[in-house]
């Protein structure tokens, strides 16, 4: 009897260390960092992260069954710990030189880029030749884009780059910038929120680009992100992404 025990005993043990030495070697969920100074999209909240982003992720890994850690911090951190592989990215634009680095989810949101400038200024922004010769506020470490990008690099404007919306439109009220760019939700918000009544925004999007979670190459997460992926799709598909942006925009004033 003792020795029939002892060896179910044994391949008991030998079973769960082999469960758990299989389980050791997947990545136990997700750390994912977002802008803290871009609401209503991305923010600092109580805890972690808020705004509509962080509500995204936070839904489809439920669905998905995905532990997720929802974390806000400057957008240079959050780029910084995307290219070491400690943390996910929310809320980042793809371009030709990321995917070189990370892996992208499905969409998330489509950003449109919106150009404030003063209304006695005589000028109305409207395409990225507007810029040509200008100063020009942008948000530190963001990308706009593949075609603004390369206009920057080529000294097409002289770029300055602030740390969110509210900053970079003080130094515009200020004369120090001639134009300031954001997304159309968050920069409402902030001239909104500022009190900044003498600005207009562009009526067309100086550019649409669709925002993302992203993944190190070398995070060993691609597993993760084919299940977020489903999820997101199965959202789309029933119906409830599109209520919560809905709803969540419409709170906001955002639509």
């Amino acid at each position: 009897m003792r020795p029939m025990f002892f060896r179910k005993a044994l391949a008991s043990l030998l079973l769960l260390t082999a469960c758990l030495a299989s389980r050791a070697g997947e990545p136990p969920g997700l750390i994912v960092d977002f802008d803290a100074s871009n609401p209503p999209l991305m923010y600092a909240g109580k805890p972690g992260a808020a705004g509509l982003y962080p509500l995204l992720v936070a839904k489809a890994c439920e669905r998905a069954g995905i532990a997720v850690t929802l974390r806000a911090v400057s957008w240079r951190m959050a780029l910084q710990e995307l290219r070491g592989g400690s943390a996910a990215a929310g809320g980042i634009i793809k371009t030709a030189s990321r995917e070189k680095l990370f892996d992208f989810s499905q969409p998330l949101f489509t950003e449109r880029v919106v150009m404030a400038y003063p209304r006695a200024g005589g000028q109305a922004y409207r395409r990225l030749e507007d810029l040509n010769g200008k100063r020009v506020g942008v948000m530190a470490g963001w990308s706009y884009g593949d075609a603004f990008d390369q206009a920057r690099k080529d000294g097409k404007f002289a770029a300055f780059d602030g740390d969110s919306d509210q900053q970079n439109l003080q130094q515009l009220k200020l004369g120090r910038l001639d134009v300031v760019l954001g997304i159309r939700e968050p920069l409402q918000l902030a001239l909104r929120e500022g009190g900044h009544h003498g600005f207009a925004l562009s009526a067309e999007a100086l550019s649409a680009n669709h925002s993302y979670l992203a993944i190190n190459k070398h995070s060993q997460q691609q597993a993760l992100l084919t299940r977020f992926d489903l999820a997101l799709e199965g959202m789309r598909k029933d119906g409830s992404y599109d209520k919560l942006v809905r709803d969540f925009l419409s709170a906001r004033g955002g639509d």
